[in-house]
């Protein structure tokens, strides 16, 4: 069994890891959970905590964009089959 300083290391070392994986949240790598932490040190939980929020904030805006690229695709589906498909819909007079 470790002693704490060890356990507080390898705690360290996997969540560098989760957070590295989080900013890279485009990545399609499956997460394998480590199968050899010790308990969790006291003195990680915070960042635990920190950690799940930002991983929950991700999820809500992954789900937003979902429904946004659904509805999207829904109306280009529509415009689609109305014989829209030949030319550009939107001009961007912004340029």
């Amino acid at each position: 069994m470790p002693d704490n300083v060890q356990a507080i290391e390898i705690w360290e070392r996997t969540l560098d890891q989760l957070e590295l994986d989080l900013h890279n949240s485009g990545s399609l790598d499956v997460w394998e959970p480590p199968t050899d932490l010790p308990p969790m040190p006291p003195e990680v939980v915070d960042r635990v905590r920190r950690l799940l929020d930002q991983q929950s904030e991700l999820l809500l805006q992954l789900e937003s964009d979902r429904r946004k690229v659904r509805r999207h695709l829904q109306y280009l589906d529509a415009n689609a089959a109305k014989g829209m498909s030949s030319g550009p819909l939107f001009i961007d007079t912004q340029s």
